[in-house]
């Protein structure tokens, strides 16, 4: 059954859930923004949030189907296909399971990966997906490996899919996973890249067919070698996808590391050397498992950004909610996270916001000589859009909006904060702050070098605990701070010569 997902509140430490915006006072001047929402779930047990893992964007016909591995686990039988659609990234529908695990302890089927879909020239939809069983290789189970690679398809316009039985492409070892398939008109094929291994280091291979409904043998999927090797470590490099955009040649990937972000390398020729920029990801380690999708003559890159494994102040763990940015292309070729401009559209109704001593907030100036904070009236539970511009007088210190406090301080730090640190040349947020020395380790983090007497735009989205910021339109950072709906916010510099103008809140 179809549902529309709703706005996204914070009703727990764990993960964002969706509840009807009336169900809470609102402010004065709140607006009814009619279940839309940026930063959605799966789906929902009833009102209990199911949460997001990897995503397998599909645009098809006007519509962005969003396939992705759903947070349901229950032993070795994990993670079915589900899929939400949208047309303008805001109002999203739920379509339901896609694709089931099966519950049987020896089926290459007991789990579900990550995998993708396209549609052959008949108008027939295939998705090609990973197998997974834990128990794979143990003897009362004996699969040739705990990871494989399967085929399913639908005839009936995506409603319905039938597995494809006896399609079981098996790679060399366990780690075999998350294929990506596209079409290659230049050489009319279909080719298909793959997450894996190769003496001890991670690689994602390619695989060819002329044929969607060729088989895994011999006379199958033909193994055409290493298609990229990794070149900054030995981890996997997981969700590959690959996309030609505007005589630009990308891959994408994930870094199953100590970095966990998405990276992605290009080329200026179909075959030609791979290269990177100084900065070769897109957005933080918020942004996980992200994927480029092409929607007619835009590109957009999906990921989720996930829950925290220790409540409120710890780390990323697994699964959590939907992140879709646009993707802005340079004249090099670099490609910098922007906000989708239906999202900035649907939540563009200016509100007033104050301090704490009742005047509105517009602009502030400081000094950098100490720890100076303004603090502003509580935060909505409605999305929050922010904008501003950024000029800073020197490069010492940070700036930036710090959140969850529970009263009206100012010069306080509450318990998280996003950080424009010119100091540490980085867009950072911290989620466990302990005091203006110390703001404990970064969530998440991305390089970004300020100059003096420059002005910077400043664009923040925030529903729930989730918030992107996008800096000057060349980079972005998502995460994750608990429990700051309801609470005051406030305006801060620790040793940073800077103006912060223009501040401008929408709903």
């Amino acid at each position: 059954m179809k549902k529309q997902l709703l706005a996204v509140v914070a009703i727990t430490a764990v993960i964002c859930a969706s509840t009807v915006s009336g169900c809470s006072a609102k402010k004065k001047d709140s607006v009814d923004q009619n279940g839309k929402c940026v930063f959605p779930v799966s789906s929902y047990d009833e009102t209990l949030a199911v949460a997001m893992g990897d995503v397998m964007p599909f645009y098809d016909d006007g519509v962005m189907n969003i396939y992705h591995l759903q947070d349901d686990k229950d032993g070795i039988y994990y993670h079915p296909i589900s899929r939400l659609t949208t047309v303008d990234y805001v109002n999203y529908t739920d379509e339901g399971i896609a694709l089931n695990y099966e519950r049987t302890p020896n089926s290459v089927d007991a789990a579900l990966g990550t995998g993708s879909f396209i549609k052959d020239k008949d108008g027939n939809y295939h998705c090609f997906y990973t197998g997974h069983n834990d128990n794979g290789q143990e003897e009362d189970v004996g699969l040739k490996f705990n990871e494989v690679i399967r085929h399913a398809k639908s005839t009936d316009g995506q409603k319905t899919w039938s597995k494809v039985e006896d399609f079981k492409l098996y790679g060399y070892e366990n780690d075999f996973r998350d294929p990506y398939v596209y079409y290659d008109a230049d050489e009319n094929l279909y080719r298909m890249l793959v997450t894996t291994r190769d003496y001890g280091c991670g690689v994602i291979k390619s695989y060819s067919s002329a044929s969607l409904d060729a088989g895994s043998g011999l006379d199958g999927w033909k193994d055409d070698g290493v298609f990229f090797k990794n070149d900054a470590g030995d981890y996997n490099m997981e969700c590959p996808s690959y996309i030609e955009y505007n005589g630009f040649y990308y891959l994408a990937y994930s870094e199953q590391g100590d970095n966990r972000v998405t990276h992605y390398r290009y080329r200026t020729e179909k075959n030609g050397e791979w290269k990177k920029f100084s900065r070769d990801s897109i957005d933080s380690s918020g942004f996980y498992a992200g994927r480029l999708e092409k929607a007619g003559e835009d590109l957009y890159a999906f990921a989720w950004c996930a829950k925290l494994s220790g409540g409120s102040t710890g780390g990323f763990d697994w699964g959590g909610n939907l992140v879709v940015h646009k993707i802005k292309q340079m004249p090099d070729g670099e490609l910098c996270a922007v906000m989708v401009p239906t999202v900035k559209d649907a939540f563009g109704t200016e509100v007033q916001y104050k301090k704490t001593n009742g005047e509105k907030i517009e602009d502030f100036s400081f000094g950098g000589e100490k720890f100076q904070s303004h603090c502003a009236e509580k935060l909505a539970k409605n999305i929050t859009r922010i904008s501003f511009g950024l000029n800073f007088g020197g490069t010492d210190g940070d700036c930036g909006i710090t959140f969850g406090l529970d009263g009206k301080y100012d010069n306080r730090l509450g318990q998280g904060l996003i950080a424009f640190d010119s100091k540490n040349k980085s867009l950072t947020c911290y989620n466990s702050v302990s005091s203006v020395l110390r703001y404990g380790s970064p969530l998440a983090s991305v390089a970004f070098e300020y100059e003096q007497d420059r002005d910077y735009s400043v664009e923040m989205i925030i529903e729930g605990e989730i918030l992107t910021v996008y800096l000057d339109e060349t980079v972005c950072l998502t995460a994750r701070i608990a429990n700051i709906g309801k609470k005051h916010f406030a305006f801060y510099s620790n040793g940073a010569d800077v103006q912060m103008k223009g501040i401008t809140f929408y709903e």
